[in-house]
């Protein structure tokens, strides 16, 4: 007579095999996240900020499936130079016409941790300024509790995207604008 497995047996088995990965959520705080940028002009590198309005974004550590989206205001980005921020306003960035800036997700490249840091390569698109533009930005995200802190850095060739140069007689700026991104949120699975 064959002997069954008892019910024991198949729960220690159970509970032996590692979890189903899920699909993690994060939601973005946009009064603790921040974009910067930098650009060179003569004599003198500008700084500036601008704010981020909203953002979900959603990753399946198994299939590296990705989606959502962060949105950027323009029309928060200053320099604290009152006459710059109005030209820039109202002939680079037109954000009276172009008011957001929108990347969204795609797909993530490398091994999400879901507890420390990790370094991953996210793939997207930015709809910016009309157009949208493919991304390719490498990130370091770290995971504290169920606080996400992502962090990374691109270069935007703003005049090549069809944007105005506001080079003029003696003044030449920089035809790429450098951006540094710190997305900070709640994760959960």
């Amino acid at each position: 007579m064959r002997r069954r497995p008892s019910f024991v047996l198949w729960l220690l088995l159970a509970c032996s095999l590692p979890a189903p990965a899920r699909a993690w959520t994060l939601e973005v705080d946009p009064a603790a996240s921040s974009v910067g940028f930098t650009f060179g002009a003569t004599l003198h590198t500008v700084e500036g900020t601008l704010g981020i309005e909203s953002g979900t974004l959603t990753l399946d550590p198994v299939s590296r499936e990705a989606s959502g989206s962060v949105v950027m205001d323009m029309k928060t980005a200053s320099t604290d130079n009152e006459r710059r921020d109005r030209k820039m306003h109202e002939k680079i960035l037109q954000s009276a016409r172009y008011p957001k800036a929108v990347f969204t997700l795609e797909r993530v490249e490398g091994a999400f941790n879901p507890a420390g840091s990790s370094d991953l390569l996210m793939h997207g698109t930015l709809d910016f300024h009309g157009a949208k533009h493919q991304m390719l930005i490498p990130a370091r995200v770290t995971v504290e509790g169920d606080r996400l802190t992502g962090r990374c850095r691109v270069t935007i060739p703003y005049v090549e995207w069809g944007l105005a140069d506001p080079s003029f007689f003696l003044l030449r700026v920089a035809k790429t604008v450098d951006v540094a991104v710190e997305v900070v949120g709640r994760l959960q699975p």
